[in-house]
């Protein structure tokens, strides 16, 4: 090799190496990672050491140098970050090492598997779902209200099922206490506990709450399967089932809650109450009121979000076949009560062309029943036919009553009675024909 090859080689060499050294010194700066050893000051000419001075130098780290090279877009270097001379060189047994290191294993790769999360509604009872969401047997205790869990955070019982319970504890399912906050838990028990035991005016004010009150979006299921198993439980009793159907209207009607994925724990509760053969335990029981506000807060349900999930064709089948003849007279006027609170058009497609045969045959049982129970239910469903014809010939254009009302054959039915119908619609004293 000739002496400017060698020389330039060296120059090379000499750069590479000051430039690795150089940037091995930044790396250790930056990640703090110094190791220091002491060197003695050398002696001058005159064999003076200096006072024996000691100082402390930084050493640069194999794995400095390694950064450096990576960081240079170069290869590792294989070394090790010995501080003195290896005495002695022992043997290493690799299979033993080998099994040493598989005594902690790598965490395994990210994946994913697919189960069912619900079928027809149903949690499958898997070791995929939460065992708090997975449905309970039939001995599950009733959720009443939350309530501070005891010490062991078992649930505490209400229904005095449990040894020594006291008739003040209350039911609570293991997924209240631990998703809901003190305040929120209070909230619950005070509005449950003046809908079962309070007045008028207490349950009058916690329906105004619960109608207006924000941040109470996560009470809103255990709301909601309060009023439906309350409703299951208490289907005799018209008075109370008709706070909890008010308790729902005020839910739904709340504008600062989304209770849209929860309304298949009320609507069949609200539907029973709408069109059950039996409400009440008398015939002086107003279940005519809790059929009403049923229907009433269905048809709010199909307001809100019936262009979500298409509820209003659903509810409306349900009603029609609840006005077949061959159905209780309490079940067809709760389908005609619902049908009329959805408009004319509903009334002209479901309910008009019934009108006349229906009326006739009520006119003709009532003639000849004796039983007064039963006069009283014909009458109110004959309030509910007219009702209906009310509700289009005052909310229908003057064009659609023309296309299809056949004043002439419903005049010989009704008689007298359709005359305050048609009258003047600016005439609010003939909105409504009583018999």
């Amino acid at each position: 090799m000739s002496t400017a090859a060698k020389s330039t080689l060296c120059k090379l060499v000499e750069e590479h190496i000051t430039t690795l050294v150089r940037e091995s010194v930044s790396v250790q700066r930056h990640t703090k990672r110094a190791r220091f050893h002491q060197s003695v000051s050398p002696s001058d000419d005159n064999g003076n050491t200096n006072g024996g001075i000691i100082t402390l130098r930084r050493m640069l780290q194999a794995d400095d140098i390694n950064l450096a090279l990576q960081w240079c877009g170069g290869e590792k270097i294989l070394t090790t970050n010995a501080g003195g001379v290896i005495k002695s060189q022992e043997k290493v047994d690799l299979s033993a090492y080998t099994r040493s290191e598989l005594k902690h294993r790598p965490p395994s790769e990210i994946g994913m598997a697919v189960h069912w999360l619900a079928v027809n509604g149903i949690q499958p009872n898997i070791p995929q779902n939460p065992m708090e969401i997975v449905p309970r047997t039939g001995s599950d205790q009733v959720v009443h209200r939350v309530e501070e869990e005891d010490d062991t955070g078992a649930d505490i019982d209400t229904n005095n099922t449990g040894s020594g319970s006291s008739s003040s504890a209350v039911s609570v399912r293991q997924l209240l206490p631990r998703v809901l906050s003190e305040e929120l838990r209070l909230y619950f028990t005070r509005v449950t506990l003046a809908i079962e035991r309070g007045g008028p005016i207490q349950q009058d004010d916690a329906l105004g709450s619960v109608a207006r009150d924000s941040g109470t979006q996560e009470l809103v299921p255990f709301f909601f399967r309060f009023v439906a198993r309350q409703i299951l439980e208490n289907i005799g009793q018209a008075q109370y089932c008709l706070i909890l159907v008010r308790l729902a209207y005020a839910l739904i009607s709340n504008p600062y809650l989304h209770p849209e994925l929860h309304l298949h724990q009320i609507i069949p509760s609200l539907m029973t109450c709408v069109v059950a053969r039996r409400l009440s335990l008398g015939m002086f029981d107003d279940h005519w009121a809790l059929r009403q506000e049923a229907a009433r807060t269905l048809v709010k349900l199909c307001c809100v979000f019936g262009t979500q999930y298409h509820l209003k064709p659903r509810i409306i089948v349900k009603m029609c076949s609840a006005i077949t003849p061959d159905k209780g007279l309490s079940t067809q006027y709760g389908g005609l009560t619902a049908i009329s609170l959805f408009g004319p058009k509903a009334v002209d497609s479901f309910i008009l062309p019934l009108v006349a045969r229906y009326w006739v045959n009520w006119e003709k049982a009532l003639h000849k029943e004796t039983n007064l129970e039963t006069r009283f239910e014909l009458q109110r469903c004959q309030d509910a036919l007219l009702h209906s014809v009310t509700v289009f010939l005052t909310e229908a254009d003057t064009l659609e009553q023309s296309q299809t009302m056949d004043y002439s054959g419903l005049s010989e039915v009704f008689g007298d009675q359709l005359v305050p119908l048609v009258g003047n619609k600016n005439e609010h004293e003939y909105f409504s024909c009583f018999l």
